[in-house]
């Protein structure tokens, strides 16, 4: 016997959106972490389902002459799992209501007196030809804007009436018609299109895979003839407008972050930001030390004998402010003690803390840092370097020579983490630029991936000049450093390199 609950709950119709993640509105991402029952698309991508971490996530996605879901069997799920009080949320590609049976779901949960809440999304009828900088209603060329389904009389609605459709002018959006469009292209003609009319077919589109081929109308299946749906067809004068450079950027590009996985996230959305397809190998793995040196110095920061600490990462921050916490100790710790950052980063997580940085070189690097703490008298002051185990001795031979009484302190050791094998084999099919935010990046790069594939085939942009020489002795090939050594310079000079490459080689991207 089915568990009824008496509190029959909401069944929320959401649009994902054309592809991008990122795409999906506020209101549909709330919606989707707050499912039980989670029922999605084929055609949804997998980062909006991860999204539903407390829910039963069913697909229900239909493949082309593949095994599909029924329509009504969806619909008995949604009145069922609501009956019993699980908030359910059925995540549809596009727009619900923009030939995605949205507006059937809807009837049919009405008739079962299931509450329904909308959530629209962005459909690919427009966003599909905006991937490619086709505006369907550029005012030069079209003042109108027709969508039509090339899936004809499914569900018993009435054919599409294609000399009516031709008539009408301005821009045609077809979806759902690749697969028979040489029919659906003959019947425009026949109507009185003119078979040279200036045509787009637009493949995947919003997702790293995205694809287009610009053609005339009578000549564009031919054209694309080896793409595969989804696939939306853009008809009129409007394509010969298209400005196809807005997807040169990363859109389609394919960007390795090999940062440690609990730091990877600020590059990772960033580079997401940009449009970039990010394949995520963490090569380093960040591990705490709390020995005994680690008490010494702790006990002389909280007794004021350093005159000064230096950091030289974000990390070294966490690890120090984790092991005063851990002994009752907060910023007041620091109140006699002068701060040095190596750079702005580090700076920002210490005001995380409460703690303001005294120094912050101009040029984010060891020998900045200690030029700029070189330029005061150092002669018997007792300098705390808080670091990784592995640090060079670059920075405190500086200091020592400066005069200063140098304690290096490990607060941290940097280990190459187990491999992960999908990154691993993503990055073996291929990748257009590769992330490094340190030489200990690097050197787990190599020791993770260094006999499956040629470094110098690796196009390396680095965070700075010390990692950037640090790759090249390993191998690797950089071809950029950023300006800024922050992760807001690398995702800078990320993307002007990729700017620089033009648009994938796989694309037709001169209109016709």
């Amino acid at each position: 016997m089915t568990d009824i609950s008496a509190d029959v709950r909401t069944v929320y119709l959401v649009g994902a959106g054309p592809g991008d993640p990122r795409l999906i509105t506020l209101a549909g991402a709330d919606a989707i972490r707050e499912a039980d029952v989670l029922l999605h698309d084929r055609l949804v991508a997998p980062e909006l389902v991860k999204l539903a971490k407390s829910a039963e996530v069913i697909d229900v996605g239909k493949a082309p002459d593949g095994p599909a879901t029924t329509q009504e069997h969806i619909i008995e799920m949604m009145i069922e799992h609501s009956r019993r009080g699980q908030r359910v949320v059925r995540l549809k590609g596009g727009d619900p209501f923009v030939f995605g049976r949205g507006g059937e779901e809807a009837a049919a949960l009405a008739a079962a007196g299931i509450p329904i809440q909308v959530v629209p999304g962005i459909s690919s009828a427009h966003a599909a030809a905006a991937a490619f900088g086709i505006a369907v209603t550029d005012r030069r060329a079209a003042s109108a804007v027709t969508m039509v389904t090339g899936s004809e009389g499914g569900g018993g609605a009435p054919p599409v009436d294609w000399q009516a459709v031709a008539r009408v002018g301005g821009t045609i959006v077809v979806m759902m018609g690749w697969r028979n469009f040489d029919e659906i292209a003959r019947r425009l003609v026949e109507a009185g299109l003119p078979a040279k009319t200036p045509s787009a077919a637009i493949e995947q589109a919003w997702t790293p895979s995205q694809r287009v081929v610009f053609a005339p109308l009578a000549e564009l299946r031919a054209r694309g003839a080896e793409m595969e749906p989804p696939v939306t067809v853009v008809i009129g004068a409007v394509t010969s407008l298209a400005t196809p450079e807005v997807s040169w950027s990363t859109m389609g590009r394919r960007v390795l972050v090999t940062r440690a996985a609990a730091q990877a996230d600020s590059l990772v959305q960033r580079l997401r930001a940009l449009n970039a397809h990010v394949v995520q190998l963490p090569t380093i793995e960040i591990r705490p030390i709390d020995n005994e040196q680690v008490n010494d110095a702790i006990r002389r920061l909280a007794d004021g004998r350093y005159a000064i600490v230096a950091l030289t990462s974000v990390n070294g921050v966490i690890r120090l402010w984790g092991a005063m916490r851990s002994r009752g100790l907060d910023s007041r710790a620091l109140a006699t003690t002068r701060v040095a950052a190596i750079g702005s980063e580090t700076a920002r997580a210490l005001a995380e803390r409460g703690i303001d940085a005294d120094l912050v070189p101009t040029a984010f690097t060891s020998d900045a840092l200690a030029e700029a703490l070189t330029q005061q008298d150092l002669r018997g002051k007792r300098v705390l370097l808080a670091r990784a185990a592995q640090a060079g001795r670059q920075l405190s031979d500086q200091l020592r020579n400066a005069g200063a009484d140098v304690d290096e302190t490990a607060l941290y050791d940097i280990v190459t983490p187990p491999v992960d094998d999908v990154a691993l084999t993503e990055l073996r099919q291929g990748v257009d630029v590769v992330t490094l935010t340190s030489p200990s990046t690097a050197r787990g790069l190599v020791e993770l991936a260094g006999d499956l594939v040629d470094l110098d085939s690796l196009h390396t942009v680095c965070i700075g000049p010390v990692t950037a020489e640090a790759a090249r002795q390993l191998g690797f090939r950089v071809v950029s450093t950023a300006e800024t050594h922050t992760i807001e310079g690398l995702v800078q000079a990320v993307g002007r390199y990729i700017a620089s490459l033009g648009p994938p080689l796989d694309s037709e991207l001169e209109p016709a």
